[in-house]
């Protein structure tokens, strides 16, 4: 869910709610690529930092180390996916950054491909004469010849299977 100013501001401090604004749009898209990645890194480590204090309340609610109160850890919770979602939102920039300049970069190369292939000219091709070639020889088949008509292909072998079942049943 989205934060408000107002509800960063008594959430965080002055401090964290100032870094949480700068990771919001129309600022985000004008930081230049080394403030973004600064900003990424400083979100991910409050976020770390949020994280390891919720997890040293589980584990002193386990009873093995100390810890602070049910209010203390569902703060830190509330600052863990503000932090989160900052740093969603620095990702999601640099990733779009990212894409925009492979898109660039490929139509630069693509016209530099073009241009190259417009310099180059047509290919040479050879003179057409103006008589026919003998053309492709004709390749005998290796196929061997059936003997016989079509209609009397299945006659020979069912006479032989015929021929066998009489015989089969003759020793019966």
């Amino acid at each position: 869910m989205a934060v408000t100013k107002a509800d960063l501001r008594h959430i965080l401090g002055k401090d964290d709610a100032d870094l949480v604004e700068q990771a919001r749009h129309p600022g985000l898209a004008e930081l230049t690529p080394d403030e973004l990645r600064q900003l990424t890194s400083r979100l991910r480590e409050r976020r770390n930092k949020a994280s390891s204090a919720i997890a040293g309340h589980r584990r002193a609610i386990k009873g093995r180390g100390t810890g602070g109160t049910e209010k203390v850890e569902a703060n830190q919770r509330r600052h863990y996916s503000i932090f989160g979602e900052a740093l969603a939102r620095t990702n999601k920039e640099h990733s779009r950054r990212q894409a925009r300049r492979r898109r660039e970069e490929l139509i630069a190369n693509s016209q530099r491909a073009l241009s190259l292939k417009q310099a180059a000219g047509s290919p040479d091709r050879p003179a057409t004469n103006p008589k026919a070639s003998s053309g492709m020889k004709a390749k005998a088949s290796a196929k061997t010849k059936k003997v016989g008509s079509v209609t009397q292909e299945g006659r020979v072998s069912q006479a032989t299977k015929t021929a066998q079942a009489k015989r089969d049943n003759r020793g019966a």
